[in-house]
């Protein structure tokens, strides 16, 4: 209801961030690649808006593939931002197809874990879906406030 009809969620993610990286054209999609290049699936791509010449961005991965991503970055020799990377994460899905004609989607999920006390550590949306990255340990209470909010 409320424009989600379905809640799912992918646990054991990890979160992969880097802040101040140069903002250039090529940037995130170098990192991408050098993920890409050593069969590790990214999702939950969030790029901030740029600040002066540098922007943050983070993407979550599979916990996995943590040797596969620590190989690859030694490999890669990233240069100047090391990218911070730590797990212990699931991942919420608010999935409608009324979702794209609903005002307030968001701001009924955000709202719903805040009164739970529920951090959001990354969001990313599209017309159809909301993804919600919180800490392991508040997967259910998040599930269950969510299934409440949207009456599901």
């Amino acid at each position: 209801m409320y424009g989600v009809s379905k809640i799912t969620i992918q646990p054991s993610l990890m979160m992969i961030s880097v802040q101040d990286a140069a903002f250039k054209p090529d940037c995130l999609a170098r990192y991408l690649q050098i993920f890409a290049d050593s069969g590790v699936v990214v999702d939950m791509i969030s790029q901030s808006a740029p600040h002066g010449t540098s922007m943050d961005f983070s993407f979550t991965a599979s916990s996995d593939d943590l040797p596969r991503v620590m190989q690859a970055l030694k490999a890669a020799k990233v240069d100047g931002n090391t990218p911070l990377i730590s797990v212990g994460y699931s991942k919420l899905n608010l999935f409608g197809e009324e979702m794209v004609a609903c005002c307030g989607v968001a701001a009924r999920a955000l709202s719903a874990l805040a009164a739970a006390g529920i951090e959001v550590l990354l969001i990313t949306t599209s017309d159809l879906d909301i993804s919600l990255l919180v800490r392991t340990e508040n997967e259910d209470a998040a599930y269950d406030a969510l299934k409440t909010a949207y009456e599901l």
